[in-house]
């Protein structure tokens, strides 16, 4: 795990931890709060009920005997009256019976409580039920006359209570995730500010070993982070200064290699076309018409190994152009004929439609990017069809349309790139695009002239050449 998400994960831990552990303790302690102001209030209104009762049996008592007779008549309303002004079930219990109830609810024998058993052993007591709707359940002793000994109970609803509850635990999720937000904001920037320098220069050392020697971490601070950067940035000026000499040459050593192995196909194809051909057939004008061919491809290979090696000789890779009043109609024409074997070999109709035109340029190179982009279609369109013409519309342009299954945008975008290979070409079976592109661009370049390719899935590709 990366270090910055370390730091987001333990202040993100650090809080989850610190929020489970107080949460539950702020919940229980307002909720205890709460409870305690209820009981407080039940307490005061125990105490208030009981003076109320003792002066209303008293006062309507003629004698001290006549208090039982009034308690069993009386006790039920009693219990309303006090209901009206707590707001909670009021009972009276004598011994083990309810004498009243605010709920008109009586029964002569009933299972007494604990806390209503408590009162008539002169305590107070009170019970909270563990349930979903939770009940608190008070009684206090109701003496009257220090002779006749009662129990008062009130049956308190906590419903309000437990909404309280319920919101403080809503607020405090809502208060959890708001403190997470802010928390994982924060670390996210904290973190950044301490990581992002790293990562700069963890980057910049991993495209250093890549091979791009133009790194340079900026420096920012005076501590041990920024007295890295110092010496990175030392390490790559030096390795700069010493390597770019020999990475050059040896760059160009491979890409003289690659140039020749991709160059050398297209003729000694053609040449090995026509010597099958010289083996399978006695018509006297095919074979002149082969021996041709393998004579000027031959020719053409020759001077072409010739060219590389004196590239290499010079270490230069610029082509040497030799141009000249060029018929573009004649070059064309021999280029379609020299390709006929693998046109048949792959069944494609070539059709060309060619204006008599003539153009300063090298011949040789000129022939060269008719057979790459011909190749190209031929082995990578599947197409059955390449239309060729050549007209002078605002500049001389050479058309090479084919039908097949065209190119994808992102292998379209990078198609005059150095050894790229788009999907297609990933087969081990089936040729890249090489270097033969991005030779026919240069090529192109050093006419002065423009290249352009348009195509789509299943549309087939055209290229144009304006000169």
């Amino acid at each position: 795990m990366k270090l910055k998400y370390k730091i987001l994960a333990l202040n993100v831990a650090a809080l989850f931890i610190m929020l489970m552990i107080l949460g539950p303790i702020i919940i229980k302690t307002a909720d205890n709060y709460n409870l305690l102001n209820i009981l407080n209030y039940l307490q005061s209104q125990g105490d208030y009920s009981t003076f109320y009762i003792e002066q209303y049996v008293l006062n309507k008592a003629s004698n001290i005997f006549e208090v039982p007779s009034i308690m069993e008549s009386d006790s039920s309303y009693l219990c309303s009256y006090l209901n009206k002004n707590i707001k909670s079930r009021v009972q009276i219990f004598y011994g083990n019976r309810l004498l009243g109830d605010s709920e008109e609810i009586l029964e002569e024998n009933i299972t007494i409580r604990p806390e209503v058993a408590e009162t008539f052993k002169g305590n107070k007591a009170y019970i909270i039920t563990k349930n979903k709707n939770r009940i608190l359940y008070y009684a206090t002793p109701l003496n009257i006359d220090n002779r006749y000994n009662y129990s008062l109970a009130f049956i308190y609803d906590l419903k309000d209570a437990d909404n309280m509850k319920a919101q403080n635990i809503s607020m405090f999720i809502v208060t959890g995730i708001l403190a997470a937000s802010l928390s994982v904001f924060f670390s996210i920037i904290i973190s950044g500010k301490i990581t992002n320098p790293i990562n700069d220069l963890t980057k910049s050392a991993k495209l250093l070993s890549q091979g791009n020697l133009e790194q340079k971490v900026k420096v920012s601070s005076n501590d041990e982070i920024g007295e890295l950067a110092n010496n990175f940035n030392y390490m790559a000026k030096s390795l700069r200064n010493m390597i770019n000499q020999l990475k050059d040459e040896k760059d160009k050593q491979k890409n003289f290699f690659d140039n020749f192995t991709h160059e050398i196909r297209t003729p000694l194809t053609t040449i090995l076309g026509y010597s099958e051909l010289l083996w399978k057939t006695d018509d006297i004008d095919v074979k002149d018409k082969s021996l041709f061919h393998i004579t000027s491809e031959g020719k053409r290979m020759l001077d072409m190994i010739e060219k590389l090696l004196e590239l290499s000789r010079l270490k230069r890779f610029d082509f040497q152009i030799n141009k000249c009043d060029t018929n573009l109609k004649v070059v064309i024409e021999e280029v379609c004929d020299s390709i006929q074997y693998k046109l048949r070999r792959y069944n494609i109709d070539l059709k060309l439609e060619l204006e008599d035109l003539s153009a300063y340029v090298d011949p040789d190179l000129f022939k060269q990017i008719i057979i790459n982009i011909l190749d190209n279609s031929i082995k990578y369109s599947e197409t059955s069809s390449i239309d060729i013409t050549l007209h002078n519309k605002n500049g001389i342009k050479l058309r090479i349309k084919d039908y097949g299954i065209g190119i994808e945008p992102e292998t379209l975008e990078n198609i005059f790139e150095p050894y790229y290979k788009g999907d297609k070409s990933r087969s081990s079976s089936i040729e890249g695009w090489g270097l033969g592109l991005s030779i026919v661009k240069e090529i192109i370049d050093k006419h002065g002239a423009k290249i352009e390719i348009a195509s789509g899935k299943n549309k087939g590709t055209e290229v144009v050449i304006t000169l």
